[in-house]
Order: structure tokens, then sequence, then C-alpha cells
């Protein structure tokens, strides 16, 4: 049985579905992801907007460079905890 991620549309995302789907969470919140394909009118999974939304579309998103005192806060931690 195919899972339903291998049914709907793959690839990049548009702006009008970007659009789409921040309007959905604003009006319906985060959580109950399973929903959010259909409310929103998208023809996508609830994983792939649930990873597009945390990933890309989160107003809270930082982005750009780490500031100095970041860069040496994550090679202290490094070096105490190592990979993992």
């Amino acid at each position: 049985m195919e899972g339903l991620c291998e049914r709907v549309r793959k690839g990049a995302w548009t702006e009008e579905e970007d659009i789409l789907l921040k309007k959905c969470i604003e009006k319906c919140g985060e959580g109950k992801w399973h929903l959010v394909p259909f409310r929103a009118g998208l023809n996508h999974c609830r994983k792939i907007c649930r990873m597009r939304w945390l990933n890309y579309l989160k107003p809270n998103i930082k982005r750009g460079v780490f500031a100095a005192d970041e860069v040496d806060l994550i090679i202290r931690l490094h070096n105490l905890l190592g990979n993992r």
C-alpha cells in the first residue's frame, strides 16, 4: 500500500502554496497536521506541510550568520558533548 506522501504533488513549493499554508496556520494554529492540507487546499501531504512550516515559513526562524558569542557557545558545547 503506497503512503499518502507518494500520491501527492512533489517538487518545489510555489509562492501561492506558501501563502495558503501561512493563512491556514494563522487561522487554525499549529498541530493537527493531518487536517492542514485539506483546510489549506494544498496537494501536499501533512508531513511535507509541517516540514515546510517548521523549516521555512515559521515567523520566528532566525536567518543569517551566527554572532560571535553564538559560535563560541556552539564550539564549547560541541567540545563538551561531542557528536551525538
